[in-house]
């Protein structure tokens, strides 16, 4: 059966009877906190998870940042609590909003108009030469109207881990060096590869926690390693707590696993299976393909 996104993606919107508008800055930062309130957020640190609700879009269509977002949207997959958004985000992804357009210049001054390629707000400093820090990078964003005033939010842009080496737990999670011992804190039942490709074995594991250090049952992270790269798997109970849309620019192609409905990509594979959320996630690790559905199929 259809949902509303597979009617949304077979629809052919003729645009040509609406005006084409600019908006301003402010207009564009009030669409985004009406989308907000009807897109769930994916609470995990390491992902990129936001995507636009192509109901609030299509309605809004006749805005130029409407259309625009609308196109690129490619192709959406249901997993049944869960959706994976594939888009043509790339050119919008490495631009700063306009709204931003000002505001980062690197250590010798030269104004930085892209973020691509910047891994931590430590590279980023302001007109007057000061390095930003995670309360001024978060009071620009409010200042600017990207995130509400009253919104207990902290943005944080993080050096990436070096590949292999056990974090402490602190900063929000809660660290396991043995799958037993994580699986005890989770409100549900943990769901373990009985395959892993020649090389990889565990690593460690991790929960959630909040601002008093109390760790979440619902979500858990499995981090396996080769000797030089991770493979994640990314695990979480289905409630209403836990729904999130999923957005990504690789080609996602809709299949089964373990006879559960498949959204899967090239470094990707996410379904839901006996009210667990499975998400694998192979990012650099160069398992792929046949390798990535083996060791998918093989989660029990």
């Amino acid at each position: 059966m259809k949902n509303e996104f597979d009617y949304l993606n077979d629809a052919k919107m003729d645009f040509s009877k609406y005006e084409a508008m600019e908006l301003t800055d402010k207009e564009r930062v009030e669409m985004k906190k009406e989308i907000k309130k009807t897109t769930r957020k994916f609470s995990w640190k390491k992902c990129a998870v936001l995507a636009a609700c192509v109901a609030s879009l299509a309605i809004a269509a006749q805005t130029s940042f409407a259309r625009d977002m609308m196109e690129r949207i490619v192709k959406v997959v249901t997993t049944g609590h869960n959706d994976v958004i594939q888009t043509d985000f790339s050119e919008m992804e490495a631009a700063l909003p306009q709204i931003l357009k000002g505001s980062f210049f690197d250590k010798v001054g030269n104004e930085i108009t892209s973020l691509d390629g910047i891994t931590s707000y430590t590279e980023l400093y302001d007109a007057n030469g000061v390095q930003y820090d995670e309360k001024s990078i978060t009071k620009l964003f409010k200042d600017k109207g990207l995130i509400d005033d009253d919104e207990d939010v902290t943005i944080r842009v993080g050096v990436p881990k070096e590949p292999g080496v056990i974090p402490e737990s602190g900063d929000g999670e809660e660290v396991f060096t043995s799958i037993e011992e994580l699986s005890l804190k989770l409100n549900f039942t943990l769901k373990t590869p009985e395959y892993m490709p020649e090389g990889w074995s565990f690593l460690y594991g991790y929960g959630f926690t909040n601002e008093d250090g109390v760790m979440s049952g619902n979500y858990a992270v499995l981090v396996y390693y080769d000797g030089k790269n991770e493979f994640t798997i990314h695990e979480r109970i289905i409630n209403d707590e836990t729904r999130y849309t999923m957005s990504t620019d690789e080609t996602v192609t809709e299949d089964t696993i373990n006879g559960c409905t498949a959204a899967i990509s090239a470094h990707n594979i996410m379904w839901e299976q006996e009210g667990v959320s499975v998400d694998l996630s192979s990012g650099d690790s160069g398992i792929t393909g046949d390798e990535l559905i083996k060791i998918a199929e093989s989660v029990k």
